[in-house]
């Protein structure tokens, strides 16, 4: 690659969706991880065709173009550029091949100059359908795939019926037909999609298709982990909020308290001592009542100094433990978050196997197995 190359290549990268790789990929493994987004991607040369979009041939980045790029922490990357072939590719279907190419090599993918960590964000399975199944053919498969709901929340699903542990609700309108829901996962039928590659070479002959959405069931009632996914999606409990309010509050009202005690305290004494030292009128009276405010001023502050070194040294002998608690908080959430992703993955290549569809994750990558939804499977 010549320099003139190298100087225009942020701006070429900027300018299309790229997958950004910590390792050059194995071509065969490229290939394999494209064609679960088109099962008709073919090399062209040293690049890949899917999807109507070229992803370009992997091309080292240094720190320097990093940089530029806006991506952190990283001294070397390896970059896939997509491009498209032709007319724009339907749904901005390069921007999530980028995304998924990432997503299963364990990288960045870069859209508009914006850098982006595919495995932090929450994905929702999916199951391509032909048409929109009937509620005697889903249904069954749902009642063993499903964990059972106990009742229906009147509140969320008025219109709602418990079928064998599955809440069913007939919409009916818009985009949505169906909703089905257990404890704690929800199935939401929509139909007239447009075709995704993986779809249009099971089905040529159609010109759409139904999707069958797999999702959490969000529920006021549940606290911990829940409540902070249901934050991060907008919906965060009243009670939870309240209660982290009140911890933060806490703590300052009560140092507030303890300041303007302090205060008042000396305050009353220097008035007392001020008064006393006038009524005597005696120089020598006045000078040792300053003496004595001076030293329990002295006193005071040493204590004062001293606390404050306390505080300050109980502080830094707890930032390895606060560090070890908040690591430790974070590696359970994620384990429950892959946990939670991995029931809905199974729920949806239960459905994708019963109902002759095909499961795939929200950017349209098939999935063979539950397994195939988490990150970095292709690392």
């Amino acid at each position: 690659m010549g320099w003139f190359s190298k100087l225009l290549l942020p701006g070429r990268l900027r300018t299309g969706p790229t997958a950004l790789l910590p390792a050059r990929p194995d071509p065969k493994t490229l290939l394999a991880v494209a064609q679960l987004a088109d099962p008709e991607a073919r090399t062209d040369g040293d690049d890949i065709l899917a999807g109507g979009s070229r992803i370009e041939a992997p091309v080292e980045l240094t720190g320097d173009v990093l940089a530029k790029l806006g991506v952190p922490d990283s001294d070397t990357l390896w970059a896939c550029r997509i491009a498209a072939e032709g007319p724009l590719p339907v749904d901005f279907f390069d921007k999530s091949l980028a995304e998924g190419i990432a997503y299963r090599l364990g990288g960045w993918s870069l859209c508009q100059g914006e850098p982006l960590d595919p495995a932090e964000e929450t994905v929702d399975p999916l199951v391509y359908l032909p048409a929109v199944p009937e509620p005697e053919e889903i249904l069954p498969v749902l009642t063993e795939a499903l964990r059972h709901a106990d009742a229906v929340d009147a509140e969320r699903w008025p219109d709602g019926e418990l079928i064998e542990g599955v809440v069913h609700v007939s919409v009916r309108r818009g985009r949505v037909a169906d909703v089905y829901a257990g404890a704690d996962v929800q199935v939401t039928i929509e139909e007239g999609h447009r075709l995704p590659p993986a779809a249009q070479t099971r089905w040529p002959y159609l010109t759409e298709i139904a999707i069958a959405r797999v999702s959490p069931v969000v529920r006021t009632e549940e606290t911990g982990a829940d409540d902070a996914a249901g934050a991060a999606s907008g919906e965060a409990a009243d009670g939870t909020t309240e209660d982290v309010a009140g911890a933060d509050a806490a703590p300052l009202d009560g140092h507030a308290d303890t300041t303007s005690d302090a205060d008042a305290g000396s305050g009353t004494d220097a008035t007392a001592d001020t008064g006393s030292a006038a009524d005597t009128g005696s120089a020598a009276d006045t000078g040792s009542a300053a003496d004595a405010d001076s030293g329990s001023d002295a006193d005071a502050t040493s204590d004062t100094g001293s606390a404050a070194d306390a505080g300050a040294n109980s502080d830094t002998d707890a930032d390895p433990d606060v560090e070890d608690t908040a690591s430790e908080t974070d590696a359970e959430d994620a384990d429950e978050a892959r946990a939670a992703l991995l029931v809905r993955a199974d729920v949806a290549v239960t459905l994708a196997n019963a109902l002759r569809g095909i499961a795939a994750d929200s950017r349209g990558f098939q999935l063979a197995e539950p397994a195939d939804a988490l990150p970095g499977g292709y690392a």
